[in-house]
């Protein structure tokens, strides 16, 4: 077994109960883990000259780390169909959440910000959450493991699921108050806080300008870190007073959506007749956090290539939910 086959997701399917284990990078991380800890342990003792009476706990400690990651490998979402339960069980045993499958939204691709993307499940109080984890990371839509995946698991549940919906999981709201969209006529324009943006992408540039001159705070040593504090300073303030004044109108008599700013730089037309989608991405930072951006798809009929607009961001998956809703009712 090689490993890219162990730190692929894999799971089990039973005539009562489907188990998947997304946590097979868990494995390798061990292993690397290990060689790393038994050089170190190596040194500790000849270098250093330390005795192994002395080093037991240090042993113990570096042994329990790398078991806590194998066992964390280990770890499973069940969809127990006998039952119409879903579990999660730490280390493949231990039950730590279970969610009825009448609850389960579905299971979603979520995207990253480096493009690679996973599988997670969703509850349908919360569908753009943080979600389930239940696959690894996959680099290519065209992964025979995401291919197999979604054939011999996404599928099947999928199918399963839809036998637990209510009639009113799925009815489309009526919206009646726009509150992402400043409405006038037929075209709705995208909110947006222009003064903040203003404020801020000036204060970031008059700092950038004031620390060209003689009375710089930061001196006036050349090196890495005041280049790169340089750049942002000039080069994100103006990038984000443009972005503050950027409009984005869905019109509904001409069905099109434009994308303008004053220079007219980046400045893009659809047509609602090319629109492929939307999609929601995951933001983080150090694993932290940091926003879902919310994305259409325009299928450009001349290359049928697909282009990708970031409409807005939001820290709240209540106005994520919201804003699609939103959308789905003007581009309906």
């Amino acid at each position: 077994m090689s490993l890219k086959s162990i730190s692929k997701t894999r799971w089990k399917v039973h005539p009562d109960r489907v188990t998947i284990y997304p946590y097979g990078l868990s494995y390798i991380l061990a292993a690397v883990l290990a060689i790393i800890f038994i050089c170190g342990y190596f040194v500790y003792l000849h270098y250093l000259h330390n005795s192994v009476n002395s080093s037991i706990p240090l042993l113990i400690t570096l042994i329990a780390v790398i078991a806590l990651f194998i066992s964390w490998a280990g770890t499973s979402v069940e969809f127990d169909t006998s039952h119409g339960i879903m579990r999660r069980k730490l280390m493949g045993f231990l039950p730590v959440s279970s969610i009825p499958f009448s609850r389960i939204y579905g299971i979603s691709p979520v995207t990253d910000t480096l493009g690679s993307y996973k599988y997670k499940v969703f509850k349908k109080e919360n569908r753009y959450g943080k979600g389930i984890l239940v696959s690894c990371a996959y680099g290519k839509n065209d992964d025979p493991n995401a291919i197999a995946f979604v054939n011999e698991v996404i599928t099947p549940i999928h199918q399963l699921l839809a036998t637990y919906d209510a009639p009113d999981d799925f009815k489309v709201p009526i919206i009646d108050n726009y509150e992402f969209f400043n409405v006038v006529g037929g075209a709705y324009t995208i909110k947006k806080n222009k003064t903040g943006s203003i404020i801020f992408g000036l204060t970031l540039l008059v700092i950038g300008i004031h620390e060209l001159t003689p009375d710089a705070w930061l001196g006036h040593e050349i090196n890495l870190g005041r280049i790169c504090f340089l750049m942002f300073m000039l080069i994100g303030g103006p990038a984000i007073i443009l972005a503050g004044l950027t409009e984005v109108t869905f019109d509904r008599g001409s069905r099109l959506l434009t994308r303008k700013n004053p220079i007219g730089w980046g400045n893009k037309t659809y047509s609602f007749d090319d629109y492929n989608g939307v999609q929601t991405v995951r933001k983080s930072t150090n694993l932290i956090y940091t926003g879902t951006d919310v994305q259409v798809y325009f299928l450009q009929p001349q290359s049928q290539k697909e282009e990708v607009l970031v409409l807005q961001s939001f820290f709240s998956t209540r106005k994520v939910e919201k804003f699609i809703a939103e959308l789905n009712t003007i581009m309906s």
